[in-house]
């Protein structure tokens, strides 16, 4: 019987997981196929992608992050057979959405200092600097977008989001090849094309799925659309108090990898183009772990609101042995096949030899980053945000970022090593936060009932 539920577990986070990954693959593909046509254009326009996505992509995993709280609170309404709690969540977290929406413009459309302050390349900066203020424009499509796809996702109805998804990585092809190149009369705008791709896409996306979820009689109980938009305060309290941290946790990893990237702006172009190859690769291997990240918080969200803690067990068993697979296969994919990898993005062969370089260490934390997500998705499922934010402060900004730059930018420990000191610090960062973070799991699990303590 015991064998049973853990195969059931095991098949239902497989089949959640697909679908996921599709969804994951279209919005982590835009940004790959954002730098592969900019550097297309020239090695500067590729650059000057790198440096402006170092600032609104941690920005996004922020706003990200604090509306992910959806995802567990709907699971756990479902879970309970509760649909008519739903709709009153989302309708707060629109609130949410429209205050974060406002504050992303604000801080994209006004990066030029920050630029500056940093010494970015001046061949770099009006690129990053133009790149941002179009991606501004989309920030209300991009916090809408979320808000309906949390929805989606807590109700493990992931199949509308998937197809959503990859119509948009279609409409993200075709703007960028208008607007980068200027292709049937439309402005060469070079890498800042990739930008107003990105707001053209999102908007687009984001009235789609609404039309999807306005259409679709699955979400007639929760009543999305026929109720009460006032704010109702406890509601926003209790989501802000649950998303805060995780918005905090994403942005926290995300932006020592963006604070990385400007510390090597000044380093010139040839550094900055072969970093963000590195890290645009990693995260396209990442979609598969994020993705059963996101899936475990769906399923052990919806198993703890019914208190089906037996399937709890299981499911996070499931989860960490997919984690070691997909991280061996992704590890290998990359010793493999590195400089051939690098050489989809640019044609300059310093840039290729130094992305390749880099790759060894994005190989090597394969295995971290898998344990560290699988946990991260585990603890949000059981709304247990708070002390996994904590430990990844400690992991990555008060071990990894400093270690990283002692070995990048400093001869304390050796001569400095530029951009692998950069990836020593990460591999490090990632290793510690995946211990702790495994750490809390068990924790957590021990705390439970008796009925679904680790044997």
């Amino acid at each position: 019987m015991i064998l049973t539920t853990r195969q059931s577990q095991a098949g239902q986070l497989r089949r959640l997981m697909l679908p996921v990954v599709a969804t994951q693959f279209s919005q982590m593909a835009m940004g790959v196929v954002d730098t592969l046509m900019s550097g297309h254009a020239s090695a500067a326009d590729l650059a000057g992608v790198a440096v402006g996505s170092s600032l609104w992509i941690p920005l996004i995993l922020f706003f990200a992050g604090i509306l992910n709280a959806i995802t567990p609170t709907v699971a756990h309404f479902w879970g309970e057979q509760k649909p008519e709690k739903i709709g009153h969540s989302i309708r707060q977290s629109f609130w949410i959405g429209s205050a974060l929406s406002l504050l992303g413009f604000i801080l994209l459309y006004s990066s030029f200092e920050l630029f500056v302050f940093m010494q970015v390349d001046e061949k770099i900066l009006p690129i990053a600097n133009q790149y941002l203020q179009a991606i501004a424009w989309g920030m209300p499509a991009i916090a809408g977008f979320l808000i309906l796809r949390y929805l989606n996702e807590g109700m493990a109805n992931i199949l509308p989001v998937m197809l959503t998804g990859l119509f948009g990585l279609l409409c993200n092809i075709i703007c960028n090849y208008l607007l980068i190149f200027g292709h049937f009369g439309a402005p060469n705008l070079g890498g800042v094309g990739a930008g107003w791709a990105t707001t053209i896409t999102h908007w687009i996306m984001f009235f789609v799925l609404l039309l999807v979820i306005y259409k679709n009689k699955k979400f007639q109980g929760i009543n999305l659309f026929k109720a009460d938009f006032r704010p109702h305060w406890p509601e926003l309290g209790s989501l802000i108090k649950l998303g805060l941290p995780i918005g905090i946790a994403l942005f926290i990893e995300g932006s020592v990898f963006s604070i990385i990237a400007l510390f090597l702006a000044s380093m010139g172009v040839i550094t900055v183009a072969a970093h963000q190859i590195a890290l645009n690769f990693s995260s396209l291997i990442f979609i598969i772990p994020l993705s059963l990240s996101i899936s475990l918080t769906i399923q052990v969200g919806q198993n703890m609101g019914a208190r089906q803690y037996q399937q709890v067990r299981d499911t996070i068993r499931a989860g960490y042995l997919f984690s070691l697979t997909v991280s061996t296969i992704s590890a290998l994919i990359i010793f493999t096949y590195a400089g051939q990898i690098a050489g989809l993005y640019t044609q300059n062969s310093q840039v290729i030899e130094l992305a390749s370089s880099l790759m060894f260490f994005t190989a090597l934390y394969q295995f971290s980053d898998g344990i560290q997500l699988c946990s991260a998705g585990v603890l949000r499922g059981m709304k247990d945000t708070a002390i996994p934010m904590l430990l990844s402060l400690v992991s990555y900004w008060i071990i990894g970022f400093p270690l990283g730059y002692i070995l990048a930018l400093t001869d304390w420990l050796s001569q400095p090593m530029g951009a692998r000191g950069f990836w020593i610090g990460l591999l490090t960062g990632l290793t510690i936060s995946a211990l702790l973070m495994s750490i809390r799991v068990y924790t957590k699990v021990r705390e439970g009932t008796g009925q679904w303590k680790l044997n």
